[in-house]
């Protein structure tokens, strides 16, 4: 799977914003979508997502959860104009200044992150007032859990590079927790907006981005998720904490986003050797095989 040629890039640009493109460089990350920074001759700056065709889907969810939030006071960058060249989709959205939060992370104090935090708790309490479609009402929540460990376990016995008695260890936490995951009413919230697809600028959130899964059931997911993208960057977890603060967890919920955390190390196991733009991402380096099950460890010693 192959990203446009800049003689496309520059085709899509002068058919849609009449201006030719000076400099587009790829970001290195992400695994499903091509995202370019672009910087026009004229000195305007855009992000471009393009998906192929077996991605289409994701550009389109992106698309439509954005005109959905675009009515919630969010801070979102402006999208232009979406459309399609040979067999990739693509959307150009507005460049928004800032960096993402994962890249400066190690850079903000204490008090940063625990504003950035607060920010991020508040613009989930926002997505939280979405309305489920019924196309997702169809699966439980502890059957999407389920869903996310039978993938990481499909996956590490392909690529062969973790130990596989993690998922058994896995599987009887969620069992332990059966009952509370059981019990889970939808609520809607951004699947990846935790260290993830958040601009800081000044030290502040300035807007948030890729916004294409909207997931609806516990929210504490996120912030699992995104606990363990912080142990894997090997960096301290204050955000974490912070946000738990804030929205005054309980003993027993704050477990409960260790186990996402430990669910989301068995992902990372099982995400090791992927590549999309050439690039291995920390949670896809097959030389993090190690540190991913020391996190696994430290997450199992701590819900035991």
């Amino acid at each position: 799977m192959s990203a446009l040629n800049n003689r496309d890039l520059d085709q899509i640009f002068q058919s849609y914003t009449g201006d030719s493109i000076l400099k587009a460089e790829l970001f290195s990350t992400g695994l499903s979508l091509f995202v370019y920074d672009v910087i026009t001759k004229s000195g305007n700056k855009y992000v471009v997502r393009i998906a192929p065709p077996d991605r289409k889907s994701e550009l389109e969810d992106g698309i439509y959860w954005q005109k959905k939030i675009e009515d919630l006071p969010i801070p979102l960058p402006e999208l232009f104009h979406t459309g399609q060249i040979e067999d990739y989709s693509f959307a150009i959205y507005e460049r928004i200044p800032g960096d993402d939060l994962e890249i400066i992370y190690h850079k903000l104090s204490s008090n940063d992150k625990k504003n950035i935090s607060h920010q991020v708790a508040d613009i989930q309490q926002e997505i939280h007032t979405l309305n489920e479609p019924s196309s997702e009402k169809s699966t439980s929540w502890v059957e999407r859990v389920q869903n996310i460990l039978n993938r990481s376990e499909r996956q590490i016995s392909k690529n062969g590079l973790c130990d596989k008695r993690y998922i058994e260890r896995v599987k009887s936490q969620i069992q332990k927790n059966e009952d509370y995951l059981s019990s889970v009413t939808p609520i809607a919230f951004l699947y990846d907006l935790n260290v993830r697809n958040v601009i800081i600028y000044n030290s502040r959130v300035n807007g948030i981005i890729d916004v294409d899964e909207v997931w609806f059931g516990d929210p504490l997911l996120t912030i699992g998720r995104g606990k363990a993208l912080l142990l894997s960057m090997n960096q301290n977890i204050d955000y974490i904490h912070y946000w738990c603060e804030y929205l005054n967890l309980s003993d027993f919920q704050k477990s409960i986003v260790d186990l996402y955390a430990l669910l989301y190390s068995l992902r990372f196991m099982g995400t090791l050797g992927q590549t999309l733009n050439g690039n291995y991402s920390s949670q896809t380096d097959p030389k993090n095989a190690k540190l991913f099950e020391t996190i696994a460890d430290n997450l199992l010693i701590r819900l035991a």
